[in-house]
């Protein structure tokens, strides 16, 4: 499996504080990815915040619409 810097992605933590922040909890979060037609598991959201599951792009988007977390963000962490 292909990582940068060990990690499978560069937004798991980014993900997570905005999360908390908008005091989701996974399975909030896994059904308001639902709702958008992106079907990602409690555990999926753990492990992508936990930096060991890769994001595919559109579920990327889906969780930055959701969360409201600004693209240019995540670029910051390259």
């Amino acid at each position: 499996m292909n990582k940068y810097k060990n990690k499978s992605n560069i937004s798991g933590k980014i993900i997570h504080d905005s999360r908390i922040k908008h005091n989701l909890s996974l399975e909030k979060l896994s059904n308001k990815l639902e709702l958008l037609g992106v079907t990602l598991y409690p555990n999926d959201i753990y492990l992508i915040e936990k930096e060991q599951r890769i994001v595919k792009d559109f579920e990327l988007m889906a969780i930055c619409k959701i969360l409201d977390i600004d693209t240019r963000k995540i670029k910051e962490e390259l």
